[in-house]
């Protein structure tokens, strides 16, 4: 064979494997999409919902033209403002709600709105596509706005929203009724950027925070999702693998040193950290047990002498949230150990709280505060 013919038998056989090869796996994704559109001449307004997958262009569902006048025959514009004939000025923001890697249906929240016409607030938060596995499949997928109505537009059914009848039902409306909203409209300067990170009340050292801020550039937004050793505390066997329990040796002040334990889960029942200091001597595996683990106030009462927690449901440390649910990370500032902790529900604030260990438990030093956008 010449060396041309076995170039071309070659190429003939990559081509053969890439066609009957699969290539590597990919996940498919979901995307809410909402979005106004104000009519030209006529004081009519259309708020528009809905879902794209992976990366499929974003279109809507054309509405009765008895409802919108055909105003959602309108190609997608992306926008959040318009301003209607009258002068009523129109915003749309859109959010959905924390996504989950376990449950039923967690990783499929619901997406909500929140909308101001003429500065006024209307909705917060509503609820557009249900989520979290809902036995509700009742999809808003379209509302008009009229000085005296609004027209909501409904799908139901499994194949919502692409699929299945519009239901339009409209509601008298009443301006007047609504104040105007003086956070979303406050004079220009007087709102921090979204994303900011503020320090809060019951901050106790306020320098040391800043210093923590500027050491953690990237934030601390993965605190809350998953087991994180920023500071590479812990090393990488477990003590024990059936309840996620690793130890490191600490220094809690100078020449006093601690076992520091750390409890994990990421799952449904125990999304969290469960921090503890206990005595050099100790042997987690015989004390740690997963009915301790309930909600009840009985927790510290089950350890041994010289044990302390550092978790949830502390008095200094988010008082009403399960110690099931607030995840811990390390950090080290100018050479001491510091635990960073974040509820993983993101709803809860504040948004993060930094303590510091100490032989008999925690003092809480920096409590932070994240701007979020306004619903």
């Amino acid at each position: 064979m010449s060396s041309h013919s076995f170039e071309a038998f070659a190429v003939f056989i990559f081509f053969i494997l890439i066609s009957i090869c699969p290539g590597p796996a990919r996940a498919d994704y979901t995307t809410p999409h909402a979005e106004v559109v104000c009519q030209p001449g006529r004081n009519v307004a259309l708020i528009r919902f809905t879902l794209t997958m992976d990366e499929d262009p974003v279109g809507y569902r054309r509405l009765p033209t008895s409802v919108d006048q055909g105003l959602s025959a309108t190609p997608a514009t992306g926008r959040s403002n318009c301003t209607m004939v009258n002068g009523w000025t129109i915003r749309l923001r859109d959010g959905q709600d924390q996504a989950f890697g376990y449950g039923q249906g967690g990783a499929d929240p619901p997406a909500f709105f929140s909308l101001w016409i003429a500065k006024r607030k209307i909705f917060s938060r509503k609820e557009w596509k249900p989520g979290y596995a809902t036995d509700q499949k009742r999809w808003l997928i379209g509302m008009v706005i009229r000085p005296d109505r609004l027209s909501y537009c409904h799908v139901v059914g499994d194949e919502a929203p692409d699929k299945g009848p519009i239901v339009c039902l409209d509601e008298p409306f009443q301006l007047n009724r609504y104040k105007i909203d003086r956070v979303e409209y406050a004079p220009p300067g007087r709102r921090p950027p979204i994303g900011t990170i503020l320090l809060a009340h019951g901050t106790t050292e306020p320098r040391l925070c800043r210093k923590f801020l500027r050491l953690r550039q990237e934030g601390f937004e993965n605190v809350s999702t998953s087991t994180n050793d920023n500071a590479n505390v812990f090393p990488m066997d477990t003590a024990q693998q059936n309840l996620n329990i690793k130890v490191a040796t600490i220094e809690v002040s100078p020449g006093v040193r601690r076992k520091l334990v750390r409890w994990s889960g990421t799952n449904h029942y125990f999304d969290g950290d469960v921090m503890l200091l206990a005595p050099l001597a100790a042997d987690p595996s015989t004390v740690l047990k997963e009915s301790m683990l309930d909600d009840g106030d009985t927790f510290s009462d089950e350890l041994p002498s010289g044990w302390s927690v550092i978790s949830g449901q502390l008095p200094r440390l988010y008082p009403n949230v399960s110690r099931r649910y607030v995840h811990f990370d390390t950090q080290r500032i100018d050479g001491r150990l510091y635990l960073l902790a974040q509820p993983s529900n993101r709803d809860q604030r504040p948004t993060a709280v930094l303590v510091r260990p100490l032989a008999d438990g925690f003092k809480a030093i920096c409590v932070f505060q994240r701007v979020e956008p306004h619903f």
